[in-house]
């Protein structure tokens, strides 16, 4: 199963072949040019309010800051994108592919029509400063065609146009039709793609000659880095030249990574260019409607603005605040009735849904509330630690939408619009979830500020050895509190000097070759037979290090509480 990343920014092909660069200013500079563009023939929507129809077209790139002034951390980028490039000047909404390359450190972006307030959303999410992070974003567009990019951090961004919604009270061209995910090809099972090849997927049989645009998800498996550094995968009408801009970069030799694309096909379908080689997963998710077939409003687009809908991290979260969607487990988020989605009147919704602190290689399928999971996957993570966001176009169902995590993560969902039609009926009842299956200790445990590593074993009994793990208590890879107890003055007297940790301070935790980083949060004294020594009384991922006090006695325990806050694959 796999999921998604995309667009790379190099200075070879594809981010060489600059045909059309966009004037970019920052933060209050009003770009004009939009203003005296031509306006679309296009027929202007009467209800539902912004009701509009997609209109593909040959990608095109419109923004590389390499060539110009870098955007600074906390600085927005304004950037003219209807009125230009082929876009026409009442376009409500245009589809971006967003790459974030060579960040100063973690951080985001987030895109939004230009003359509104930044909104709690973003759409491309880098973790270190060695990233190069793409996504598919749908944005609306905001005064004089405009849409502003704010980065968090400093950083590199560059922008392809893949096309555009315009308005529509009903449409033959444009609607998007949904279908259930269908794998059309895995590479893994026929023959790899060598570095500067292609391989073409035919356009799928339902899909009408004359389409606007096939939505894909594509997953980079296996995948080679030329020696200069770059890698990505590209994807154009089949019998298209080399292209100029790129959907899926890749970081590291046999990365895992995803990214969705919509594309308009040539009669031969869709070429998918691989710049370094490797293998291709294909999951075809819907098509856009073309002008053959009939008038109607079902599948029209209807852009908001951009709202969160689900973070495990805080809230909104229905399974409790910093709860994260554990290995196997599933979460419902609601659509209906959220930032004007009716009940049961949106056949799809258009989401950002990002996995951050991963708890191990695994991947995120997102399908209709209420349905059968479909084999397919919509994000991944090659380890855990893992951040990555993607754009996920699905149908919607009545209850909303499901989100499956395999190997486990924490989620955020944002919603930037919805399509006219029904949703599916949520039939199935939504999925239990269990505890995950427990880890087997010995670990390691190290405290920096107390200059403390030693050994960590299972069961008290071992506790006369090295500090040692309860077994009432949850294992790092659960949900709940992990407890571990140690001697103060006896035998290592590992934990001799706990009451010298800060608010603040950091634990590391290593258990079957992954580290679980802790920041303390409280450290308190209780009678030894208190259950919150060990006691999980939510499904925070939390830490309890316990030991006799005072030291030399046994009439209390000393407990030093901690938060997980990250998580490593070593």
């Amino acid at each position: 199963m796999i999921g998604l990343r995309s667009t790379l920014v190099r200075d070879k092909a594809p981010l060489r072949k600059r045909t059309v660069r966009a004037p970019i200013f920052l933060v209050l500079v009003v770009l004009l040019s939009a203003l005296f563009a031509g306006v679309s023939t296009e027929s202007v929507s009467a209800a539902p309010a912004g009701a509009s129809a997609f209109r593909g077209m040959a990608p095109v790139r419109i923004l590389d800051t390499r060539t110009g002034l870098r955007p600074t951390a906390k600085s927005s980028t304004v950037l003219a994108v209807a009125g230009a490039n082929g876009v026409p000047a009442n376009a409500t909404s245009v589809v971006l592919n967003v790459t974030a390359y060579q960040p100063d450190g973690e951080g985001y972006i987030t895109l939004y029509p230009w003359g509104s307030a930044t909104p709690n959303t973003s759409n491309v999410n880098m973790q270190n400063r060695r990233a190069i992070v793409s996504n598919l974003v749908t944005t609306k567009v905001g005064l004089w065609g405009n849409v502003v990019l704010y980065s968090s951090v400093g950083v590199h961004l560059i922008v392809d146009v893949f096309g555009y919604y315009v308005p529509a009270a009903t449409s033959r061209a444009g609607r998007f039709i949904p279908v259930d995910p269908t794998r059309l090809l895995d590479t893994r099972k026929t023959t790899r793609v060598a570095p500067g090849g292609r391989v073409t997927v035919p356009r799928p049989a339902n899909a009408p000659s004359d389409t606007e645009g096939l939505v894909f998800n594509i997953t980079a498996v296996n995948s080679g880095v030329r020696s200069d550094g770059f890698a990505y995968w590209s994807a154009t009408p089949a019998g298209s030249p080399e292209p100029a801009t790129s959907n899926l970069n890749i970081l590291d030799v046999g990365q895992t990574i995803a990214n969705q694309v919509i594309v308009k096909p040539s009669a031969s379908g869709v070429d998918f260019y691989s710049y370094a080689g490797g293998d291709l997963i294909v999951d075809y998710m819907g098509y856009y409607t073309g002008s053959s077939d009939g008038d109607s409003d079902i599948g029209l687009y209807v852009p908001i603005s951009s709202t969160r809908l689900l973070d495990t991290r805080s809230s909104p979260n229905p399974l409790g605040a910093n709860v994260a969607v554990h290995h196997g487990w599933s979460v419902e988020v609601a659509t209906g009735g959220v930032a004007g989605i009716p009940v049961n009147g949106a056949s799809a919704v258009a989401l950002n849904v990002t996995m951050t602190r991963a708890h191990d290689d695994g991947y995120v399928t997102v399908y209709p509330a209420g349905a059968v999971r479909p084999d397919a996957s919509n994000l991944n993570a090659d380890r855990a630690g893992v951040t990555a966001p993607n754009h996920v176009q699905v149908k919607n169902g009545t209850r909303g939408v499901t989100l499956y995590s395999y190997g486990g993560a924490d989620l955020i969902v944002d919603v930037f619009g919805w399509f006219v039609g029904f949703a599916n009926s949520s039939t199935y009842p939504a999925p239990v979830n269990t505890l995950p299956d427990a880890q087997l200790f010995p670990g390691t445990l190290n405290i920096p500020d107390i200059k403390l590593t030693t050994k960590v074993r299972e069961q008290v009994m071992m506790v006369d050895r090295d500090p040692s793990h309860l077994i009432e208590s949850r294992t790092p890879s659960q949900p709940g509190n992990v407890a571990i107890f140690g001697h103060r003055v006896s035998h290592g007297h590992e934990f001799r000097n706990l009451d010298k940790l800060k608010i603040g301070s950091f634990i590391y935790l290593t258990v079957d070759g992954k580290q679980y980083s802790y920041r303390t949060t409280a450290i308190d004294i209780r009678t030894p037979t208190d259950p919150l020594l060990y006691a999980s009384t939510t499904n925070d991922q939390t830490l309890s290090l316990v030991a006799c006090h005072p030291p030399g006695s046994v009439k209390f325990r000393i407990v030093v509480h901690a938060e997980l806050f990250d998580i490593r694959t070593l």
